[in-house]
């Protein structure tokens, strides 16, 4: 019995022996993936993100500043605060392989747990009691673990630590270091073996994991009333879960993450796109430099891409856009949906535009088509079909037709979900491309940038960063964060960001990113790319104003500085009235200065169109007496059409210019003195009066353009209360006129929204009553905004340009700024009775600003009151700007001290 005993206590202390070294083994080679919470759905790994001098490439892109990299580089400096022995604190965090993973907080927002890996055996008792001047170090059990807690000076908490196995795991918020301690001590979470351990890279410098599965959840719940469809649609091109890693070899171009290959569930576009062969995006030149957000579907074989995309369109789309297929389907027949499906050839690109005036989102769609005439018919019958009693179905326009199909998302109908967002769709032809659009102004704007050349293919900058970055994929998606800042406004993405506290679009180290994705075999093989445009501004030159050049001119010109836009360079030159009214071209010498005589002061601006339709630029302008149109040929000589005045010798009091011209490119909105409006159409035709029974007294100006009943109508407001609208035979539909019963400084501007296919009107009447109208005429909201005193006055203001507008309150020498809702973003106060001038510039959704000159001197502000540029610009007159794209420089053009001067300003 006592052998038996003996052997029976030696057998259990081998056992517990054993026990205890599996136990401690287990603490000391336990990986990181073990110990990831199972709602993990993004994290990273680096050896690197800690150092605060790392750099991908030399003199390049600051990975610690990329958004979600950033929050996590700031959480692990932290524990710098620990010791106020640097290199302890130093030594602690070099060279290890941090991870960092994002969670959701109690409280709605979002953090990160961070895993620190600790070296076995190796005593770490300082971090049990820190001595550091910055913080206090408290500990509390929880679950039997102890947890220590870090605060300042005050009492406020900053971060939360504990010891675990072979690791230091910490998070700013404590409820979720506790709740993944709770996890951590499950009995089955030794046994949990990691989603993302099959994909990890060890030698990676820095590596993001992806759970799209857990992510497109959480979109789906937490934006359920404004679903980000875009970013949905693009978590569908991943795998389940997706690691992508730095690549050496791209990152002496641009910072690219690499995936090395993984499943990917075949179903939906994916399933089309599988073993398609890849293609680099080559049709550049059809891309707007508007665009701020593009998806590019590539396939070599249509035929296969369409037979395996048609059987997929149900899945891809919502409820009621399978409707409206089964619809289009029951009223068009098989046949012609065969021919059209048909025409497909190798690409399908969405580029949704950054924001406008008159339109929140706009997006046109590419479909590269073979032949190109053989879908025109198609077309044609659908803008027939689906506007019998709606509207004119298509009209002229550079040469061809804009077809206007009343049809409830089109696109998402033929293509899938993807491409949502046209209640109407407006087509094009252009070359070998169908062009969609949600709004015909947005396509007819789309159709113009081709023909100014304004398309990535044409700028240096964007040649020369998608050559070194774009390759062969099958899926292109790429970013401009900043002309994107309004589609991360809704959805999950702003929620998101939102309780990460800061926002995304500003500064960041990059201008590009660029998703690409290839599909072979059923493995997805991705990249991720963070690109520059050009090189970050240095310090000694970023907000510096310099004066670039300078031409003596002896007295001011009249009516200010014209900018116009060359042919073919597409770049902008400075032309000027002398007092004795001749147009001179300043900067040229003195035999090719003179331009023409004029008969009267300029009205409005010189625009620079093809209004001949010959293949360049003429200027058109109006004078009080005349409209006119000067020619300059390659050899800058010029030749002047004969003049066109009004009828009865009326006097021209605006000239506005119109994007959407019967003939050619463009047609022209004139405004006589006595208050009567005129299109004018042609060079070879004289203007047409709208408004022929009576003339709109007090016209606010400018005039802009609106779409009512199918047809293009143009608002017009009246200083006494009356807005309206007018359409281009002359005709004042019901219920318009309106009579508000209220004084207007300013005119009244149409915003369209894609998403419903409403225009609201937006106005402020003089003592700052907000009014916003339905285009059925019903006032759907008044605001009584507040007076600052009571010589101030409220008035909607347009940009220099016309392409967008903002709210302002002035009195003489005060002016305050306020959004399009009426909230005030800053004011200006102190300013020079009778000697100041407050101008509004839109450039671009991501510059915009506004310049304010206060006696011979002009300064710029952003919209939220912070000074552009260091130093005043000199100015006796009001100052002219324009944008050299793509370097991110301002040119300033003023009048001082007897001389044009032309100043230059980096802005980023």
């Amino acid at each position: 019995m006592k052998r038996r005993g003996l052997i029976v206590v030696i057998a259990l202390v081998v056992l517990l022996t054993g026990w205890w070294g599996f136990q401690r083994w287990q603490m000391y080679s336990a990986s990181v993936w073990k110990l990831l919470p199972e709602n993990a759905f993004f994290l990273i790994q680096s050896r690197h993100l800690q150092d605060t001098t790392y750099k991908v490439q030399r003199g390049g892109i600051e990975m610690r500043e990329v958004p979600l990299l950033n929050l996590a580089a700031r959480q692990v400096d932290m524990f710098r605060q620990l010791s106020d022995d640097k290199a302890r604190a130093e030594n602690l965090l070099k060279g290890q392989s941090i991870t960092y993973v994002l969670q959701k907080t109690a409280g709605g927002r979002f953090a990160y747990l961070v895993f620190l890996p600790m070296e076995a055996f190796q005593s770490y008792a300082w971090l049990e009691a820190p001595a550091s001047k910055n913080v206090r170090v408290t500990s509390h059990i929880h679950s039997g673990q102890k947890i220590y807690d870090v605060t300042n000076p005050l009492s406020e908490p900053i971060f939360a630590y504990t010891f675990f196995n072979n690791f230091l795991v910490s998070c700013v918020s404590g409820d979720v270091l506790e709740d993944w301690v709770r996890f951590a001590q499950s009995p089955l979470r030794t046994t949990n073996t990691s989603r993302f351990e099959s994909i990890k890279q060890e030698s990676s410098e820095l590596s993001i994991y992806l759970d799209n599965v857990v992510l497109s959840e959480a979109i789906r719940r937490e934006a359920a009333t404004s679903p980000d469809a875009g970013l949905l649609y693009f978590l569908s091109f991943l795998p389940g879960t997706e690691g992508l890693h730095l690549d050496k070899l791209f990152s002496t171009k641009n910072p690219t993450l690499t995936s090395q290959g993984k499943k990917v569930r075949l179903e939906g576009y994916v399933e089309a796109l599988n073993d398609q062969k890849a293609s680099p995006l080559n049709h550049t030149f059809f891309i707007p430099n508007t665009t701020a957000v593009m998806y590019r579907l590539g396939f070599e074989n249509s035929d296969n891409f369409v037979r395996k995309l048609r059987p997929q369109l149900e899945a891809l789309s919502t409820d009621s856009v399978n409707r409206s297929r089964k619809q289009l389907l029951n009223l068009i027949g098989n046949a012609r949906l065969d021919t059209f499906y048909r025409s497909f050839n190798k690409e399908l690109i969405l580029c949704q535009l950054e924001p406008n005036n008159s339109l929140t989102k706009g997006q046109i769609i590419l479909q590269q088509v073979q032949p190109k005439n053989g879908l025109e018919p198609f077309f044609k019958r659908l803008s027939v079909l689906f506007n019998k009693n709606t509207g004119t179905p298509f009209e002229p326009f550079q040469g061809g037709y804009v077809y206007n199909i009343n049809w409830h998302e089109l696109p998402a109908v033929l293509f899938g979900g993807l491409f949502k967002g046209f209640p109407k769709c407006y087509v094009a032809f252009h070359k070998n491309f169908v062009v969609y659009a949600n709004d015909s102004q947005v396509l007819k704007d789309y159709l113009i940038d081709l023909e100014y050349q304004r398309t990535w293919a044409n700028s240096s900058l964007y040649n020369t960063f998608l050559k070194t970055t774009l390759g062969a994929s099958n899926l292109t998606f790429i970013v401009n964060p900043r002309k994107s800042k309004e589609y991360m406004g809704t959805g999950f993405m702003n929620y998101l960001f939102t309780n990460l506290n800061y926002d995304i679009t500003e500064k960041l180290p990059f201008d590009q990113l660029v998703f690409q994705s290839a599909y072979k075999n059923g493995k997805a093989y991705s990249s991720l790319t963070f690109g520059r445009l050009n090189k970050a501004t240095s310090a000694k030159t970023l907000n510096k104003v310099f004066l670039q050049q300078e031409k003596p001119f002896e007295t001011p010109p009249a009516g200010g500085i014209y900018l116009v836009r060359n042919y073919p360079s597409s770049l902008e030159k400075t032309i000027v009235v002398t007092p004795s009214r001749e147009l001179q071209n300043p900067l040229l010498e003195e035999n090719k200065r003179k331009i023409t005589q004029l008969d009267a002061p300029i009205v409005g601006d010189i625009y620079s169109v093809d209004f001949l339709s010959i293949g360049r630029l003429q200027y058109v302008f109006a004078t009080q007496k005349s409209l006119n149109v000067i020619d300059e040929d390659d050899r800058q000589r010029y030749l002047s059409l004969p003049p066109i005045t009004l009828p009865a010798g009326r006097t021209i009091r605006s000239f506005q210019r119109l994007e959407s011209g019967i003939e050619g490119s463009f047609r022209f909105l004139v405004i006589d003195t006595e208050g009567f409006l005129y299109l004018w159409n042609s060079p070879n035709q004289a203007p047409v009066v709208l408004n022929r029974s009576r003339p709109f007294v007090d016209l606010l100006l400018p005039i802009n353009e609106v779409e009512y009943m199918g047809k293009r109508h143009f608002l017009f407001t009246q200083g006494s209360g009356q807005v309206g609208l007018i359409s281009e035979s002359g005709v004042i539909p019901s219920p318009y006129k309106l009579e508000l019963n209220t004084n207007f400084s300013g005119p009244f501007f149409g915003v369209f929204t894609p998403e419903n296919g409403t225009t609201t009107l937006i106005g402020i009447s003089k003592y700052g009553e907000l009014f916003e109208i339905t285009l059925g005429g019903q006032v759907k909201r008044k605001v009584q905004l507040f007076r600052s005193d009571p010589t101030s006055f409220f008035r909607a203001r347009a940009a220099i340009n016309n392409r967008d507008w903002i709210l302002f309150r002035e009195s003489e020498t005060q002016f305050a700024v306020l959004d399009k809702q009426g909230k005030e973003l800053f004011s200006a106060q102190g300013l020079i009775p009778f000697r100041n001038d407050v101008q509004y510039h839109f450039l671009g959704s991501e510059v915009k600003f506004l310049s304010v000159k206060s006696g011979n001197f002009t300064t710029l502000y952003n919209l939220n009151g912070t000074q552009i540029g260091d130093k005043p610009i000199p100015s006796e007159i009001p100052i002219r700007v324009n944008l050299v794209e793509g370097y991110n420089k301002l040119l300033i053009h003023s009048y001082a001290n007897k001389k044009l001067q032309t100043w230059s300003l980096k802005i980023r």
